[in-house]
């Protein structure tokens, strides 16, 4: 399989589940009118919205097994048993799951008290919003001794050749044989975050020209733009899902959520285009570090072991594409 085609199966599973959930949300909000009367107490409206987001989590299960384990293990991207990503889906669905029910209750809770509660649950939700940016998962130290170490070790000294500040190096396993990717935490400017294929496909060089990018994407702001841009938008749409219109607190659950699934999926026609331009500006920064050969041979590796877009026609690269494809990224650094 190309990276073409493992690319599209990933797009259109991803839009196919997108538009399964937006299906479901809008359908039990409307249903709603006829079924939720039927719920008078509370501890069974309470019960229900347990219930269905439960049931939303479920309605996702089988897009995750077809892109998450059976589309990597066909492509040999993963050795991961299928039991063991069931294990590695269900602690994920837990997190989520309550993520959801706390939206849910968020609306539910803002109906419930006649619009009284509306400021101190706006309030409350940003609060949330911000403590998922701050609580950002932070890997692991290597094992003294190990490749890890050993690796983390050679990065720092080519960070200090680059002239980029030094990073406190974390490891994470993302069960993928092959992708290599990191992040630098938010609110830590020298915490690195590395998955370990890093360590095995990437030579220290490598990754140090990649650390400094993702530096530059601090420096610029780029990154806090993109965080408030981020809660922003997501607060935009909770507070629009306050005021909709609905007949009892469970259809104001469901209404809530269906406002606001919808505007995150409208985010994905409007800010890619955005990500784009950062990521083109980043890419010539790492032309102020390496020659422009160096550079281009190292897009190139990426493209290969992520399994990127290698060329995409303009109108399909401008919607749900936020990182432009290869042949793009090189015309950008002539």
């Amino acid at each position: 399989m190309t990276a073409e085609q493992y690319q599209r199966v990933r797009l259109w599973a991803g839009i196919t589940s997108i538009g399964a959930n937006l299906g479901a949300i809008w359908m039990l909000a409307i249903s709603a009118l006829w079924w939720a009367p039927l719920i008078p107490s509370t501890g069974g409206q309470l019960a229900v919205l347990g219930l269905l987001a439960l049931v939303l989590m479920l309605i996702n299960l089988p897009f995750e097994i077809l892109l998450g384990h059976a589309l990597e293990t066909a492509v040999g991207r993963t050795r991961q048993s299928f039991r063991a990503w069931l294990g590695d889906w269900l602690r994920q669905s837990a997190r989520a799951g309550a993520t959801l029910s706390f939206g849910l209750l968020f609306f539910w809770g803002h109906h419930f008290s006649g619009g009284a509660w509306s400021w101190p649950l706006l309030g409350g939700a940003f609060v949330v919003m911000l403590l998922v940016v701050l609580f950002v998962p932070q890997g692991v130290a290597a094992l003294p001794g190990s490749v890890e170490d050993r690796f983390a070790l050679a990065l720092a000294g080519e960070l200090a050749r680059l002239h980029q500040p030094p990073s406190v190096v974390r490891w994470f396993d993302n069960s993928d044989e092959e992708s290599v990717n990191g992040y630098l935490v938010p609110w830590r400017a020298a915490c690195l975050c590395l998955a370990t294929t890093v360590a095995r496909h990437l030579t220290p060089r490598e990754a140090a020209l990649l650390a400094a990018r993702e530096g530059w994407f601090r420096r610029s702001g780029a990154t806090a733009r993109a965080v408030c841009i981020a809660v922003g938008w997501l607060m935009t749409g909770v507070g629009a899902g306050l005021f909709i219109p609905a007949d009892s607190a469970l259809q104001a659950a469901l209404l809530g959520a269906a406002v606001v699934t919808t505007w995150c999926f409208a985010a994905l026609f409007i800010w890619p285009t955005l990500n784009r331009s950062w990521m083109r500006h980043a890419d010539l920064f790492l032309l102020t570090l390496a020659p422009r050969e160096e550079v281009r041979a190292l897009l190139e590796k990426l493209q290969r072991l992520n399994a990127t877009d290698v060329s995409l026609p303009a109108g399909k690269t401008a919607v749900f594409h936020p990182i432009p494809p290869l042949t793009s990224r090189l015309e950008a650094l002539s």
